[in-house]
Order: structure tokens, then sequence, then C-alpha cells
């Protein structure tokens, strides 16, 4: 859990041990709950063969966008608190 993919970050993993109705095609698999949009938290489920990892290039980038972001909404508020 918590490992990002290309797919999004996962957030939740299930077993299907028999065919149901929620994942009919997959006898024995895992399946992925993984979070593809932050905004909305919007969750895809995805097959075990289905998930891309990334490259270790691919998530330094990926983490150090997501750092600057922060750091910049830290610095938001931070200006915020300053006005008050």
């Amino acid at each position: 859990m918590g490992q990002r993919t290309k797919q999004g970050l996962i957030v939740g993993v299930q077993y299907c041990l028999f065919e149901n109705l929620v994942a009919p095609e997959h006898y024995g698999s895992w399946r992925y709950a993984v979070l593809i949009g932050t905004e909305d938290e919007q969750v895809e489920y995805v097959t075990e063969s289905g998930i891309k990892l990334l490259s270790a290039q691919e998530l330094r980038l990926e983490m150090e966008s997501e750092i600057d972001f922060c750091q910049r909404k830290i610095q938001n508020l931070i200006q915020q608190l300053e006005v008050i």
C-alpha cells in the first residue's frame, strides 16, 4: 500500500479467491485499488498483471514534483497567516 505506479497510488488490495460479481473474470488473483485522481479521490481497480511500476527516475521526478507542490502550498498558507 502506498506504492506509486504508472496508474496511480495503490491505496488498497484485495484477493479474489473465486469468481464473483466484483471480478468475474479473475479467479484466484489480486486486485489493486489505485487512486488515479487526487482531486476527486477517484479509485480504479487494476489486476495484478495490469500494474505497471515506475522506474526509479520516474518515481523520483513524481516525488520531487509533489514536494514542490506542497512547499508552494505551505508558503501560501504562511503568507495567509501573516495577513491575519
